[in-house]
């Protein structure tokens, strides 16, 4: 049985199982696998618009946890995350960095020169996430089982651990050389979110409106335009929740309204996001009744499930991915069951009753941990994260642990950044959270988190008073 508690202690036979997993990661290759952001070949997306947690959904969670968990055995992640990531965001390029209103101060020649320049070093930022998740799309879609035989041992590919890193690189390049493409404004806020970098995602969040408003109308009015604007406004009313401003959260929904009317394949889900997020705010906010009033006008959703038809995931199976999954399923999600589910009002109802207290009743209103349930790309590891939050409310410390694992099981784009738990750096006595690149906060017990932070701030602290000249 293959454990997939997130990252968690893990003993040598543990990873020898995390390496024959890769055996089967490597589809039937030999040696070592291509470097993904410059020996692989892959046209990135262009445009305006990219769904990124849908790609990052292309590739199933099995294989994503144990990529991350083989790195992370392996010892494959640099020994100075932060200092890479600190290298990551410092401008550097041929060109002054500008902000939007220079920018357009400069002659047509000049801008059309960044432009390109700029163009150049947003195509290698996507090339270098769209290449990695390729690669392991393409491993699943080769099959597993008839080929287990055939497959030899081959790591990862070369620079899959530090896409994430690559591409803000590349981005912070473009974005400093030409501050007018919304494209890899939206991309930098999107990366710098899930790394945990708050304040840099939020100044991104606005330079993308600003760039917004200064486009040509014809680009301004198109749907992908309408579509970026729309995703910048919900990340703000989540980056406003995640900063305990409830009020503000609701605020940016109320500006969002009209945007949720854009046509296009995702707008259903934005709008059942959008209802959700609105339903947790008023939770946080101490509103019982407008919250459980918002949840029961919420509609049952249709979401995918690991188990077979009639089937669901035994006790003993509830914190693995060990129930049916792509091996007997097969890779294509689009040919998996779906059931209805109304998690969402059960996630609103519970939250709001965890804040006025009723430990007994909210986990009733909860129901029990849906492991054999896979949520929409955007809500999936904020779900888990407030499943954690609401167990340790009531109490149950050790299933709260076991949220929080999944919620990294679920952030986007996980194994391609370091991403550390509770065997990282720095450390929780009691309860798991999760940082990124050795410093910024990812999910889990945000307590914990925020007291070893205040408590790693005071020796600083110390330390540095005690060494200071007389």
């Amino acid at each position: 049985m293959i454990h997939l508690r997130g990252i968690s202690t893990v003993a040598p036979v543990a990873g020898l199982v995390c390496t024959l997993i890769l055996v089967a990661l490597t589809g039937g290759g030999c040696g070592r696998a291509p470097a993904v952001d410059t020996d692989v070949v892959v046209e990135p997306p262009s445009g305006l618009f990219v769904d990124w947690d849908r790609l990052d959904w292309s590739v199933d969670r099995f294989i994503l946890s144990n990529v991350r968990e083989y790195m992370r055995v392996e010892s494959r992640r640099s020994p100075t995350p932060l200092q890479d990531y600190l290298e990551a965001v410092t401008y550097d390029a041929p060109w002054d960095s500008l902000s939007l209103v220079a920018y357009l101060g400069l002659s047509a020649d000049e801008r059309a020169a960044r432009r390109r320049d700029g163009a150049s070093a947003h195509r290698r930022a996507r090339r270098a996430l769209v290449g990695t998740i390729t690669y392991y799309r393409n491993v699943g879609e080769q099959g597993y089982v008839p080929n287990l035989p055939k497959i030899e041992i081959a790591l990862p590919p070369v620079g899959a651990e530090t896409a994430v890193t690559s591409a803000i690189r590349h981005l912070i390049t473009a974005t400093g050389t030409d501050p007018s493409n919304v494209g890899a404004w939206r991309d930098l806020s999107y990366l710098t979110g899930i790394v945990g970098d708050r304040p840099r995602q939020q100044r991104a969040l606005a330079a993308c409106l600003a760039a917004l408003e200064q486009s040509p109308a014809e680009i301004a009015s198109s749907t992908d335009a309408r579509r970026v604007r729309r995703d910048v406004l919900l990340d703000l009313a989540w980056l406003a929740r995640d900063l305990d401003q409830p009020a503000v959260t609701i605020a940016y929904l109320d500006h969002l309204q009209p945007w949720l009317d854009t046509v296009c394949p995702e707008r259903a889900g934005r709008r059942y996001e959008a209802g959700v997020l609105r339903g947790l705010a008023l939770a946080e906010q101490g509103e019982w009744l407008a919250a459980v009033t918002q949840a029961r006008d919420l509609p049952r959703i249709e979401v995918t499930t690991r188990t077979l038809a009639g089937g669901s995931a035994r006790n003993d199976l509830r914190w693995t991915l060990t129930a049916p999954h792509f091996m007997t399923l097969g890779f294509n999600r689009g040919a998996w069951p779906r059931q209805s589910s109304d998690f969402g009002r059960r996630w609103i109802k519970a939250l709001a009753g965890s804040v006025a207290g009723d430990g007994s009743h909210t986990l009733w209103l909860l129901g029990p941990p849906a492991t054999h349930l896979e949520f929409p790309p955007r809500l999936s590891y904020r779900y888990w994260q407030d499943q954690g939050r609401i167990y340790a409310r009531a109490g149950r410390h050790e299933t709260a642990r076991n949220c929080y694992d999944w919620a990294a099981m679920y952030h986007p784009y996980g194994p391609f950044f370091p991403m550390q738990g509770r065997d990282g750096r720095p450390l929780s006595a009691s309860q798991g959270y999760f940082v990124g690149y050795g410093r910024f906060y990812v999910c889990g017990d945000r307590k914990a988190y925020d007291r070893d932070a205040a408590e790693l701030s005071a020796t600083v602290g110390s330390r540095t008073a005690a060494s200071a000249p007389n």
